[in-house]
């Protein structure tokens, strides 16, 4: 059985969304830092430190912690591994194959404008029945004169997605083609900090969309990047919160000698940790947010920050989808 170990405990004096706590096990050269902290039903937060495998022996643990801030430490818990099931979207998933319902039946499952968005593809769209329109939909196309994508999620809703260049500043980053892109443009290196700004009257309405930053990383990047939406009115208070580029990587100790490994931990889709899409770009759930009965969508004054506000090497942005939750 290979259990997960973990830290219980709650921050002194102060609240904080991350941890930033180094530590090393004994026997181990590399120090380990774990900044992801999840809360639990009863209060207490948890942090993932590493994971092992149990051949039914009695078993010592020695972890060496450096503190930087003032916990409040519960104790450590052994949890069994569970075993998460991605969702893949795919025409499997969707099991179209197998339905044989009417045009009507399809025909509920189309937005009331298809027409109107199939008017605005790149490309010429045919198609013979609303069961081969809606899959069509589901994959996706890019329209606008190809300056934006939309696609339909298996319920019917609609999922939209502009490209690095209209949702992201020129100034904050470099710029440079890329052919493996939807957009054939991406942003890359951003410097310190960047900005998200965007609108768009494409989304479903009075339903609840989940933004996300959709990238690629050259580079390790474990540290956290703060998220800050300074509201555009009275009485404009900032909310802050934290997102992941890189999904927490923990060590796996072996029985046997040297067989000890890194990997990212096994989870299940959570806000703020990074999944890989089918296309082979990450994505990272930035914000939530509702649509009215306008569908009207108006994204501006939201600030990611780096550690340390400086250039961040090896980040590729595609662009920003609206997918909902």
């Amino acid at each position: 059985m290979t259990y997960t170990v973990s830290l219980v405990f709650d921050f002194a004096y102060t609240s904080k969304d991350y941890l930033g706590l180094t530590y090393i096990l004994v026997g181990e050269t590399q120090p380990l830092t774990v900044y992801h902290v999840d809360k639990r039903e009863d209060g207490w937060l948890v942090a993932d430190l590493y994971q092992f495998t149990c051949d039914g022996k009695n078993v010592d643990h020695e972890i060496m912690f450096n503190c930087k801030c003032l916990l409040e430490v519960d104790g450590i818990e052994f949890q069994p591994l569970e075993r998460v099931e991605h969702e893949v979207l795919n025409d499997e998933n969707m099991d179209m194959q197998s339905r044989s319902h009417s045009d009507t039946y399809w025909e509920q499952k189309l937005p009331k404008d298809c027409e109107e968005i199939i008017m605005w593809s790149k490309d010429r769209v045919s198609w013979t029945t609303k069961k081969e329109l809606y899959s069509i939909l589901c994959k996706g196309f890019l329209i606008n004169d190809a300056k934006e994508w939309f696609s339909l999620e298996k319920s019917g809703k609609k999922c939209y997605m502009v490209p690095a260049r209209v949702a992201l500043k020129r100034k904050e980053w470099r710029w440079r083609s890329l052919p493996k892109s939807r957009f054939g443009k991406v942003a890359l290196d951003p410097l310190g900090s960047f900005s998200i700004n965007c609108s768009s009257k494409m989304l479903s309405p009075q339903t609840t969309y989940a933004c996300y930053l959709v990238y690629k990383l050259k580079q390790n990047h474990v540290s956290p990047v703060k998220v800050n939406n300074v509201m555009s009115t009275a009485p404009y208070h900032t909310h802050t919160w934290y997102i992941y580029l890189l999904s927490p990587q923990i060590p796996i100790i072996r029985p046997k000698v040297h067989h000890n490994t890194h990997k990212p931990l096994n989870r299940s889709k959570k806000k703020g940790l990074p999944q890989e899409r089918n296309d082979g770009w990450m994505e990272v759930q930035v914000t939530e947010f509702q649509t009215d009965t306008t569908n009207e969508l108006i994204f501006e004054n939201l600030q990611l920050t780096f550690p340390e506000n400086k250039r961040h090497k090896g980040l590729i942005v595609q662009g920003i989808e609206f997918k909902p939750v």
